[in-house]
């Protein structure tokens, strides 16, 4: 009996959280989600939302600011809760002035609705990193007699970092031929808890040949680390390295890769695969980006040597 008893005053305290919770609720004009995080290069969408609470919806007039340092405005598109309707109009620009800001305006023509939903959708680019405000500088919202929907309005933010990567550095060298030259290999600061890696990289041998590749500042000299490096034919290097017991994040440099110049032309010298690995050897998603090598005439044309002559000569 005790036990029916705690049960219904439960219930009857949490009715009466409910209908606290309803009677305080209000219209909310929103940007969903409120914290966007998108990488340089790549695309955002964010909602302009209403609630529940928002009934009767007939018009909305919308000025939204943003950082155009930070991210591009590509588009704007009507929601899918005015097109319920069936009947709407549309329309969106950017304003003048300083800022910028996103102008909006909407209707449903002969009727209304309820919310929750989308009134527009803002398709964004990142530029660089940063945070940009999705901000609400006007907002007016009005129902089927034109008179003003009193809503509160929640702004957004879009956080742009760099993808994490993997890149070789030069990214663009001109040599002679007969010339030795190095291009590292480099991660960037958005590539954190690095633990070993192995790497494929491949080039035209016709332009240039492999050498030698050798262990970078990163991970720190003196570390407990592995590192080997072998061909895998003219045309193919192979690099392995790894932090024994802890990690490293980027930005700084993995491996130094020694290249001989055989003739005139030029070569990419790109990532065939990159296997990049954390602490409890889960792959790591990075983008890689190679490098470009042009050999120009005007030093010992070497392209009847043998790679192991060329690999004697710079030892």
């Amino acid at each position: 009996m005790r036990a029916i008893r705690w049960k219904t005053a439960c219930t009857s305290i949490l009715l009466a959280m409910l209908v606290a919770t309803a009677a305080t609720a209000e219209p909310l004009l929103q940007v969903e989600p409120s914290v966007s995080e998108v990488w340089t290069g790549y695309d955002c969408w964010v909602d302009v939302s209403v609630n529940a609470e928002v009934v009767g919806l007939t018009g909305f007039d919308l000025e939204i600011d943003f950082d155009e340092t930070v991210v591009e405005l590509v588009e704007v598109v009507e929601g899918p809760l005015p097109q319920s309707s069936g009947n709407t109009f549309f329309f969106w620009t950017t304003g003048p002035g300083p800022q910028n800001a996103i102008v909006v305006n909407g209707a449903v023509l002969g009727g209304s609705v309820d919310g929750p939903g989308a009134l527009a959708s803002i398709h964004f680019s990142g530029l660089s990193p940063g945070v940009s405000p999705v901000e609400f500088l006007s907002f007016e919202l009005r129902d089927l007699e034109n008179d003003p929907i009193v809503v509160s309005a929640l702004d957004g933010t879009i956080e742009v970092s760099d993808p994490p990567t993997i890149y070789l550095t030069p990214p663009y060298t001109e040599v002679t031929e007969g010339a030795a030259f190095t291009i590292d290999v480099a991660i960037n600061g958005a590539l954190t808890d690095l633990t070993g890696y192995n790497l494929r990289i491949a080039l035209d041998p016709n332009v240039a040949q492999f050498l030698s590749a050798s262990e970078g500042p990163l991970p720190p000299t003196g570390g407990d680390t592995y590192f080997f490096w072998v061909l895998e034919d003219a045309s193919t290097i192979i690099v392995n390295g790894a932090v024994l017991g802890s990690w490293v994040d980027g930005p700084g440099v993995l491996a130094h890769i020694e290249f001989f110049a055989m003739q005139q032309g030029v070569t990419d010298v790109e990532f065939v695969s990159a296997d990049l690995r954390d602490i409890d050897n889960d792959p790591l998603v990075a983008f890689d980006e190679g490098a470009v090598v042009v050999v120009q005439p005007g030093g010992s044309v070497v392209e009847t040597s043998s790679w192991s002559v060329i690999k004697s000569l710079y030892r």
